[in-house]
Formats: structure tokens, C-alpha cells, sequence
């Protein structure tokens, strides 16, 4: 147990709901941006967990996001345009679990799990394009009830972009196509896809792609985890936190990082011991450049170990059964070379209010926001802050969902609130040195 006083933030996040609309896309697993207070949500599913066996027919089309939605972030209204089901153009939208980052105006979107035609049933096939929208001209379109062709800024198709279930990421000019895997056919719990067990790096330049660098590490095979770019003062690199499956069917434990100012192949793995939240989740991202601090908040999801709050004690798994839904809040503490890992524990500490969380969207305020997204650590001047909201995403009744306790999209949205910790003390902190 450390509780020594550290130069970086300490603080607890804590979820408050706020409303549950009675019109409003519910959505887990889409490509999402925010542009003019409005959350633009593309593709993604309006169901629960998919499922473990084909009685119940996993990644039906039916069940698949076919509009483009704007959410006012105040009002909290929405505004739908509906695409066309025929139209080719369109075919990528409809899939699940694509790689997307938004960059200024503009929101990209690569690969996805979806239908190789219109006329197929379930979702067979990972999609080798890129989309590119203008977002302002795309909210036109939406409010006019247009055509979001005319919003399109790039295309482009290669396949090293046959990728679902991996992150995407931009550093400058150059893209990072991080993690995932290939699937093809019918989904089904018994059939792998192939991982790419890799970080493509690639430009885009007149709507086409060229292929920059492609590392290649025994650590990179993962999917459906948290990739997130680590801000420092003097550069920037990229994180891959948790992920599935090892060769044994569970979560990674051990941060991966990759280096783009390094010429050679800069893949570290952290002795890190990651306990939990190991699958993708609503993840809020905190720069502190005061301490030179990165902190990635990953709010609930799916982990490897889950805590029980009457016995105080943790268990991996839930009953034998491999990697359940969580409650868990983790703050992962980058600062001075160094990976700390804070798990917010009841009672000094809360966790989710359920087991929500995996697939689902953290909205940063727009009030404490930097350039880069992240929430300014600098402008919360007040104890406790509302930095931002969680939308959609998937909610559990059981650890272990089954036909008796399903799943469902999450149907409420919440504020996520900072309470800053004046003194500076963790109950329990974990932490390891790079290099």
C-alpha cells in the first residue's frame, strides 16, 4: 500500500444519471464524433452482448444503427437522417466495432463488422474502406434532412484496413491503425478471427492509402480493448490497455506502448499488472501539465477480475466463467516515465452504478477540454467537477449474462463528476518504471 504524497492529480469519479430521453438513439459499438454541442453517433448496434451461440443469432442486420443521429448535448433532443439500405455507399456504415478518430472537423472511419450484402441476414464480413465525413457540412445535411454524400471528404479502400475490433489514431499527418482482427463469415463463439497483432501506420493522399510501416509484435495480438494516445510535455506515444484473449481465453494484463518518434520497432510491454476493465469502455482522457501527468479513466466494462464489495476481495472470473462485466472505475496514471494504476474501491471510493460501460461513449465537457480532446486538469477550480457525460454503451444484470439475465443498451445518460482529493493519498496504487 502506497500512501506517500505524489506530485501527480488525485481525485475519484463518480456517475450521476441525468436523463433517460424519451426520444434518442439508444447505440453501443458506433463510430461517434462531437461537432457544435451535438454528438453525431454513425453505425454501432441497438441491442445487447451479441451472444455466445447461434440459437440466438448473433450480429443480426436487423438490429444494426441505419441512421446517422445528431444529439444536442443540452437539450439533450435528437435529429435522425436515415441512410439508404441499397446504396453501396453506404454498406460500411452498417457494421459494428469500427475504428474511427476524429480530427478536427473531420471524423474517419476504417473497416467494421457488417454485412457483405444487403440482403444478408447476419453480419459476415470486415470491411477494407475508409470513410471521411466534414463534419459541419455533415450536421447540414442532417438538418436539412439531405443527402450525407455531399459531406463526404475521402474515400478509400486497401487491405490493410480490413480491420474490427482494433482503435484508430492520429498523430499528425500519419494514422495508426492499432490492434484488432479480421473476421469473416458468420459469427460464431468457436471461430477466431485473424488478429493483425500489429500497429499499421498509414497516410491518406488523394483517396488513397499508403502504407507508411506496419510493427509487427507478439504483444499487439489483442482486440476490442482501449487504445489511447499518452500526452507528455515533450511527445506523445501510444498505449494499448487490456484487451482479449490470451491463448488461455482471457484479458491481457500487462499496458503495450509504441513509440512513433523512434525509428525502430518501439514496442515496451509494462510489468504492469492491469486488474481490471480489460475491454473496450467509456474512457476519459486527463492531462495535467503542471506534473506532466496522462490519466486515462476506464469506467466500467468488462475485466478480467471483478471486486466484491461485501468480502472486500477480488475474484477472477465470476464462478469459472472467464472475464465478466464490471463495475470497477480504473484510473491508469501515466507520469515521469512511470505507469500508475489506481482502482477506485468502495466504501473510500465509488464504482459504476451498474455494470455498464463496455462499448459505450464518455463525452468530454466542453468547458475543460484542450485542443486535443482531453480534459484540462488546469480549469477544474471548483472540488468537484462535471467533466463530461456516458452514453450508450452495454448494461448488464448479472456479471455473466445468459437468456435468463440478457443484456440491453444502456438507457440513461450520465454526468460523470471529479472530486478532487486534497491530500493527496491512495488507498491502493500499483505502479512500475519504463526503461
Amino acid at each position: 500500500m502506497h500512501t506517500d504524497s505524489l506530485d501527480f492529480p488525485s481525485f475519484s469519479i463518480r456517475l450521476e444519471p441525468l436523463i433517460q430521453p424519451e426520444r434518442m438513439p439508444l447505440i453501443q459499438s458506433g463510430a461517434w464524433a462531437v461537432w457544435d454541442n451535438k454528438l453525431i453517433i454513425l453505425g454501432g448496434r441497438d441491442e445487447g452482448f451479441h451472444g455466445l451461440n447461434q440459437l440466438q443469432k448473433p450480429f443480426k442486420q436487423s438490429r444494426v444503427n441505419q441512421s446517422i443521429w445528431a444529439i444536442d448535448l443540452s437539450s439533450f433532443e435528437s435529429l435522425e437522417l436515415k441512410l439508404d439500405l441499397k446504396n453501396p455507399e453506404w454498406e460500411q456504415l452498417f457494421s459494428s466495432n469500427m475504428q474511427f478518430e476524429q480530427d478536427g472537423s473531420i471524423l474517419y472511419i476504417v473497416g467494421g463488422f457488417g454485412a457483405r450484402h444487403s440482403t444478408d441476414k447476419q453480419s459476415d464480413d470486415t470491411f477494407d474502406s475508409l470513410i471521411a465525413f466534414d463534419l459541419p457540412k455533415l450536421m447540414i445535411e442532417i438538418e436539412r434532412q439531405g443527402d450525407p454524400s455531399k459531406a463526404v471528404v475521402a474515400k478509400a479502400c486497401s487491405p490493410h484496413l480490413k480491420v474490427t475490433g482494433g482503435e484508430l489514431l492520429k498523430i499528425g499527418d500519419f494514422f495508426y491503425l492499432c490492434f484488432g482482427q479480421c473476421f469473416e463469415g458468420v459469427y460464431d463463439p468457436g471461430k477466431s478471427g485473424l488478429y493483425t497483432g500489429a500497429i499499421r501506420v498509414f497516410q491518406l493522399k488523394d483517396q488513397e492509402i499508403t502504407l507508411v510501416r506496419e510493427i509487427k509484435h507478439e504483444s499487439l495480438h489483442r482486440r476490442d480493448l482501449n487504445a489511447v494516445k499518452i500526452y507528455q510535455n515533450e511527445k506523445t506515444f501510444l498505449a494499448g490497455l487490456g484487451g482479449v484473449f490470451d491463448p488461455k481465453g482471457n484479458g491481457y494484463y500487462n499496458p503495450v506502448y509504441y513509440d512513433p518518434k523512434k525509428d525502430e520497432c518501439s514496442v515496451t510491454v509494462d510489468p504492469l499488472k492491469q486488474l481490471s476493465n480489460q475491454y473496450n469502455c467509456a474512457k476519459a482522457s486527463i492531462f495535467d501539465k503542471e506534473s506532466n501527468s496522462c490519466i486515462t479513466v476506464l469506467l466500467g466494462g468488462i475485466g478480467q477480475n471483478q471486486y466484491h464489495t461485501a468480502g472486500n476481495s477480488w475474484e477472477n472470473g465470476d464462478s469459472g466463467a472467464k472475464i465478466p462485466f464490471v463495475k470497477s472505475i480504473t484510473q491508469m496514471i501515466f507520469s515521469k516515465g512511470q505507469m500508475y494504476q489506481y482502482i477506485q474501491s468502495p466504501p473510500q471510493d465509488p464504482e459504476m452504478p451498474g455494470l455498464l460501460g463496455a462499448n459505450a461513449i464518455f463525452i468530454p465537457s466542453s468547458a475543460f477540454k484542450n485542443e486535443e480532446s482531453l480534459i484540462d486538469y488546469s480549469l477544474l477550480k471548483n472540488q468537484v467537477s462535471t467533466i463530461g457525460h456516458l452514453y450508450g454503451g452495454i448494461e448488464a444484470q448479472r456479471p455473466t449474462s445468459s437468456t435468463i439475465y440478457p443484456t440491453r443498451v444502456n438507457q440513461v445518460i450520465y454526468k460523470v463528476l471529479l472530486e478532487k482529493n486534497e491530500d493527496k493519498s491512495f488507498q491502493t496504487l500499483t505502479r512500475s518504471r519504463l526503461g
